[in-house]
């Protein structure tokens, strides 16, 4: 039988209405009844799993650079090493953002009516996302079209790595590469991998040092940053 509950940084912990008893016997003595419920959000291990593998593209970006050659063998291999973290990255970033949604979306005031018409309208990911941003943060408008071009640009490349098309497109060029290269080599790169982890994890981070004022929501994303801080992704100032 387990003898404890193992709690994590950033965990919220709390007891479930009946989870908590008292009860007295027909000799008068009493027992009581304790049972421990518990939430881990996920945001804090996709970002982790998008910054191990950011470091795993940095590598391999590293290698193309100082190993490149004119063996044809030895360019793909070098490509498909760093393609694959950069990709990951990507879809990482994209999961923790719609984990994101799912947080906030219960303090957004957003009716089923408003969903029906998102649905109806194909109103995409990344503007249902920064919607429920802009309804629980007060941001200013240079902030929130930030997060907007951001919050875009992620969904879309995760989108575009997770529901792949074969369709024919023109190669590509890279400024550190002599040949022309399908465009998800131009694309899913550790310099663009390396962008799309550092701006999610800023907006989610501006969005701990500029607090919503709502108990639930600033509690919400103060648990993200101790998880990240415990998994060694961010570190706060003393």
């Amino acid at each position: 039988m387990p003898t404890g509950i193992l709690i994590f940084k950033g965990m919220k912990v709390g007891v479930l209405p009946g989870d908590f008893t008292i009860s007295v016997n027909e000799n008068g003595e009493t027992d009581s009844k304790l049972v421990l419920s518990t939430a881990y959000n996920v945001i804090p291990l996709w970002l982790r799993a998008a910054h191990d593998h950011s470091k795993q593209s940095k590598i391999a970006s590293e290698k193309i650079a100082s190993n490149w050659s004119e063996d044809a063998d030895e360019q793909r291999r070098l490509l498909i090493a760093e393609l694959t973290p950069s990709v990951q990255v990507f879809v990482c970033c994209g999961i923790a953002l719609d984990a994101l949604y799912d947080t906030l979306r219960p303090h957004a005031k957003i009716t089923t009516q408003e969903i029906q018409a998102w649905k109806t309208k194909g109103t995409s990911r990344a503007k249902q996302i920064v919607e429920v941003v802009r309804r629980t943060f007060k941001l200013k408008q240079d902030i929130l079209k930030s997060f907007s071009r951001c919050t875009t640009q992620v969904i879309k490349y995760r989108d575009m790595a997770v529901h792949p098309s074969l369709e024919l497109k023109n190669a590509c060029t890279r400024p550190d590469l002599n040949v022309g290269v399908d465009w998800k080599f131009s694309v899913y790169r550790f310099s663009n991998a390396e962008w799309c982890l550092v701006n999610t994890i800023n907006m989610i981070v501006y969005l701990y040092e500029h607090k919503a004022g709502v108990s639930g929501i600033d509690e919400s994303i103060s648990n993200i940053i101790d998880a990240l801080e415990e998994l060694k992704v961010v570190q706060r100032n003393a």
